[in-house]
């Protein structure tokens, strides 16, 4: 991995460019210069060693080298769908799952969410934000980012785009299973993480129809953003384990 990489969501050769933040940081920031070698991506698979050939007020032109694409995994996919917390903390819990490998984040609005809503402006930091965590991480797949919607939709297309999921909701009742108990085998996993007032009674018989399995990850009530990354830890080390 080289140290300077770069989000560059057109990548084609013999030639690509960056502009706007990327742009910037790399020449204002960092203060590269033309002849220096960089890293690209674009979120999807494809990453490119590239020669940085002219730096521009607005643009920074770049001669790619060499340039690899990998495809995503189709099996156990990690897809968080959880309440969104207020100020910061969502914020955080992008950052820290795109580190960990979520697949997909879904904010859903529950009756009891506090935060109702993103914006095309909220929905760029986000994005923003995984990118960072991208780079820091050395990650090549950005996790796709929904926009806000409430249970009933979410559910919906999350059903219809990943047929044979397992969907699992965290909960404290004494039914619930540890999820470190819980044989995930080549499922996708689809979890649940419900707002810190809880679920309506109307929200839970909506989960349970949708054929959902109790899970529980301590015996003590964690914050969203907490809860969100437990579950991602805990598949993402599951996911990882060779068979």
């Amino acid at each position: 991995m080289n140290e300077y990489r770069f989000f560059c969501e057109d990548i084609k050769k013999p030639v690509s460019e960056l502009s706007g933040a990327e742009a910037h940081h790399l020449v204002s920031v960092l203060r590269l210069k033309a002849g220096g070698r960089v890293e690209l991506f674009d979120g999807m698979g494809t990453l490119a060693e590239a020669l940085i050939r002219e730096i521009g007020k607005r643009k920074v032109t770049l001669e790619i080298e060499n340039l690899q694409k990998t495809e995503p995994i189709n099996l156990r996919r990690i897809i968080i769908a959880v309440s969104i917390p207020k100020a910061e903390r969502f914020d955080r819990l992008i950052s820290k799952c795109t580190e960990l490998g979520v697949d997909r984040i879904v904010p859903v609005l529950f009756e009891r969410t506090v935060k109702r809503s993103a914006g095309s402006e909220g929905m760029e930091r986000f994005k923003r934000i995984a990118v960072s965590a991208c780079k820091q991480s050395g990650r090549i797949f950005m996790p796709k980012i929904d926009k806000p919607n409430n249970l009933e939709n979410v559910l919906e297309t999350l059903k219809t785009d990943y047929l044979s999921a397992k969907i699992l909701v965290g909960d404290l009742a004494s039914e619930s299973i540890p999820l470190t108990s819980l044989s995930i085998g080549d499922k996708d996993i689809i979890a649940f993480i419900g707002p810190e007032g809880g679920l309506t009674g109307k929200e839970k018989l909506l989960l349970e129809s949708s054929a959902t399995i109790l899970v529980s990850l301590t015996d003590t009530i964690l914050r969203v953003e907490t809860a969100a990354l437990a579950f991602a830890s805990i598949l993402a080390c599951v996911r990882n384990v060779k068979k």
